[in-house]
């Protein structure tokens, strides 16, 4: 369903913004529009991404960690 993963998106989007601190998690959540279940999945493949391309260079940028992060999303958007 392409309108269920672009909300992902828009969600790992969120989370990205919420673990810069640009955002609580509570409004990241909100902002997003997934229920919980779903927004905790985003926070964790943010926190994944941004861990991975840590390991690979040294300050990976919000795109970098948002592209990753969205990956399976924006794949499943393009079928």
């Amino acid at each position: 369903m392409p309108k269920e993963n672009i909300r992902k998106v828009l969600g790992v989007t969120a989370a990205v913004f919420a673990r810069m601190g640009q955002l609580s998690p509570e409004e990241a959540r909100e902002m997003s529009g997934l229920d919980q279940q779903a927004f905790d999945e985003a926070m964790h493949k943010a926190q994944m991404a941004e861990n991975e391309l840590k390991a690979a260079k040294k300050e990976p940028s919000f795109y970098d960690i948002v592209s990753k992060a969205a990956d399976e999303y924006l794949n499943a958007v393009k079928k």
